[in-house]
């Protein structure tokens, strides 16, 4: 299902005026070739300095664009604002059918996304990075950061975000997520496939990030 709903935001996203690459489990599978599990969500990555445009055509295209404010609260976002905090988007189809959303005043919603497989191209997840004409930074207290063209990838003319950068990210998931059973089988169906560099890089950031140790270290 996850190849259907890469190819209908590789034709949505056809001529967009901005950069964006699959990223989390769907980079995975595009990384690997192949389907690997069910995906509740289509994560997109993008940059900041894009977020402007990104609203704007998402707004144009029907969409409803939501602004996580943490904590499982979002604000709905009618027109393009200055970036007052650093925000990751939620957008969403009249279609969409899995998302509740519970009015708490002030224009914010508590958000709600059914764990069960998207299968129709009405959700997507704007993840906000950071970047400069060479490198992509990562989030972190270690100042990590991957060159650019070994971050961003291609495969089948499918822009995604390189595995080892996917699994950094997933690694710090174990901080805050009390089901990390998705992160740790992105992470065991591709370290083998990896290629030493590539784990060479995530293993020397885990351990720049997690000066006490990260359990993914063990295997890598």
């Amino acid at each position: 299902m996850v190849e259907s709903l890469i190819a209908q935001a590789r034709a949505f996203l056809a001529d967009p005026g901005f950069d964006w690459y699959i990223c989390g489990g769907g980079a995975i599978d595009v990384f690997l070739g192949k389907p690997t599990r069910i995906h509740k969500d289509l994560d997109i990555a993008v940059f900041w300095e894009d977020r402007n445009a990104i609203i704007a055509f998402m707004l144009a295209a029907g969409w409803r664009v939501l602004e996580a404010c943490g904590r499982g609260v979002v604000r709905e976002l009618f027109e393009v604002q200055p970036l007052a905090e650093k925000r990751n988007l939620f957008c969403i189809t009249s279609k969409e059918d899995r998302c509740t959303l519970e009015p708490i005043g002030d224009g914010t919603y508590r958000f709600g996304l059914e764990k069960k497989e998207q299968r129709d191209f009405t959700y997507i997840e704007f993840l906000f990075n950071q970047r400069d004409d060479h490198d992509l930074y990562l989030p972190g207290n270690a100042n990590l950061k991957r060159k650019l063209n070994q971050a961003l990838l291609e495969s089948g003319e499918v822009p995604y975000l390189a595995p080892e950068v996917v699994l950094y990210y997933k690694a710090r998931y174990f901080e805050y997520s009390p089901e990390p059973c998705d992160h740790y089988q992105d992470f065991t169906i591709s370290l083998p496939v990896l290629d030493e560099e590539q784990k060479q890089w995530l293993r020397n950031s885990l351990e720049r990030e997690y000066v006490d140790g990260h359990e993914w270290l063990e295997r890598l």
